[in-house]
């Protein structure tokens, strides 16, 4: 598409040819987990983390051999752990270190948190939380027990705590916490039966997939429970489940009565490294302001019926859910908007509050986010210039993001004065240069808001900078930094300067 601008010193300047007949498949580079676009294509959170570490080595030990872990750094992983406390980080190690006393022993000392754990599951032992319901107190004084058992202070634990134990398997009516139980007391040489459970499973329609969750239905085959055809077949789709708990149980009882069975499964979805530890694999999520960023670009790039078809599904299944926060419902709105898309109640309600939303007569630091949502609603829906004051100190690296988002709103005479005096074009130049997509972009933004010449020598050398922020295997996305990967921010950036 070959398009036009008219600057402030007159004429009709030709500007390149825009890129993008592919943006619209490429986007799915960017597909969140939620059917949204994701700020950027690297995966994130995918460091070594102490629970997928204990259920990933334990799934992929089913029919297989895993490499031994390594104390000092699953001790490091132990420590880094911020969101359990002291008994499950050491019922994960007991997991991960198969229950030898001697490894797992030496990780909880090396982490510092043995005199914790210990404390906190006898403590639990001796008098379950009050709060907790059955399932889940039954569950966390499975664990604990295996814990104390692990460290070797199971004789530690009072008789009469192990026989309520066992009395609660055999009331509780979830598989699961069941199946953990029985464990942890055979291991302590009880016998428990979960007589409600098997119960209870004798009236279950065999082939009811929808009826039971996946990793209730594997422990209770891992239980005596039925395993026929049926069963296994409502079992098997859950080997690609996110839990690697899940994954476990149900590579357990896909096995449980021909172990060999393992070699015709799926590999385990576990990869376990070097060092014995698996990393996190976190659902990948879009947001809605990275997929606004996508729509602009879609529409930048004139292309904004092509947005792809499980972007449209999210953004209307959005539009149906109760519950959206009233800031995201208005960004809602504004990406529908600006896609041509009907995407129901949530996104009316948005377009709505977006005209309702007061722009700060003020723009100071403390306020900048709120009235920049404000004014680009504002910019969305052509609601119109609002008076406003710019307090901003000099040489502020957002003055150029302002103003332009000023001028797209209407108010092109206080976008041009704020940035009176600025070598606009030349902080782009020098942007694009130092590999600053973004920044570029709000430069001629600002520019083009201001009423600011660009000389035709921009337009010229600008196909070869924007080459070098191509993604590699996406060429029709582009990357914040020269070389990187993909990045919603960065690919609108990109469609700005080429529209």
């Amino acid at each position: 598409m070959l398009g036009v601008v008219l600057f402030g010193g007159g004429g009709e300047v030709p500007r390149p040819e825009a890129a993008g007949s592919g943006l619209g498949v490429q986007l799915g580079a960017l597909r969140g987990a939620n059917d949204l676009v994701r700020a950027g294509r690297d995966e994130v959170g995918r460091e070594p983390a102490l629970y997928p570490t204990a259920y990933g080595r334990l799934e992929a030990s089913v029919g297989g051999a895993v490499p031994p872990v390594r104390g000092d750094a699953l001790a490091e992983v132990v420590r880094r752990d911020a969101m359990d406390t002291a008994a499950w980080r050491a019922y994960y190690v007991c997991l991960a270190t198969d229950a030898d006393r001697r490894t797992a022993g030496g990780v909880i000392d090396r982490a510092g948190i043995r005199r914790e754990a210990e404390r906190e599951a006898g403590a639990y032992l001796r008098a379950p939380d009050r709060g907790d319901d059955a399932p889940t107190s039954l569950m966390t004084r499975a664990a604990f027990l295996r814990v104390l058992d692990c460290l070797g202070r199971g004789r530690d634990v009072p008789r009469a705590a192990v026989t309520r134990l066992a009395a609660d398997t055999a009331r509780v009516d979830q598989p699961a916490p069941a199946l953990y139980a029985v464990e942890a007391l055979r291991a302590a040489g009880v016998e428990a039966t979960p007589t409600r459970v098997l119960r209870e499973d004798a009236s279950r329609a065999p082939d009811d997939c929808a009826g039971l969750e996946a990793v209730q239905r594997a422990a209770l085959i891992l239980l005596g429970g039925r395993s026929d055809r049926s069963t296994r077949a409502c079992l098997r789709p859950a080997l690609s489940d996110p839990d690697p708990q899940t994954r476990w149980l149900v590579r357990r009882a896909l096995t449980r009565d021909a172990p060999e069975a393992a070699a015709a499964l799926p590999p385990p979805a576990a990869r376990v490294g070097a060092d014995g530890l698996v990393a996190r694999t976190p659902a990948q999520m879009g947001t809605l302001s990275a997929t606004y960023d996508a729509a602009r670009a879609l529409a930048a790039g004139g292309r904004p019926g092509e947005a792809p078809g499980w972007l449209v599904a999210g953004l209307r299944r959005l539009g149906t859910e109760d519950g959206l926060d009233p800031a995201d419902r208005v960004l809602l709105a504004m990406t529908c908007h600006r896609l041509s898309l009907e995407c129901g109640p949530q996104a009316e309600k948005g377009a709505e509050e977006a005209a309702a939303l007061t722009v700060p007569g003020r723009l100071t630091p403390d306020n900048r986010r709120s009235w920049y949502g404000a004014m680009s609603a504002r910019a969305e829906f052509g609601l119109g210039c609002r008076p406003t004051v710019v307090d901003l100190p000099a040489g502020d690296p957002d003055l150029a993001g302002v103003a332009a988002v000023l001028g797209e709103a209407g108010c092109t005479e206080r976008a041009a004065e704020l940035v009176d005096g600025t070598d606009l074009v030349g902080l782009a130049r020098r942007a694009l240069r130092n590999g600053d997509l973004v920044a570029a972009a709000e430069a001629v933004r600002a520019a083009l808001a201001a009423g600011v010449t660009v000389p035709q020598a921009f337009w010229d050398e600008l196909p070869a900078l924007l080459a070098r922020h191509r993604d590699a295997r996406y060429p029709d996305l582009y990357s914040e930094a020269a070389g990187g990967t993909a990045a919603a921010d960065a690919t609108l950036a990109a469609y700005l300067l080429l529209a």
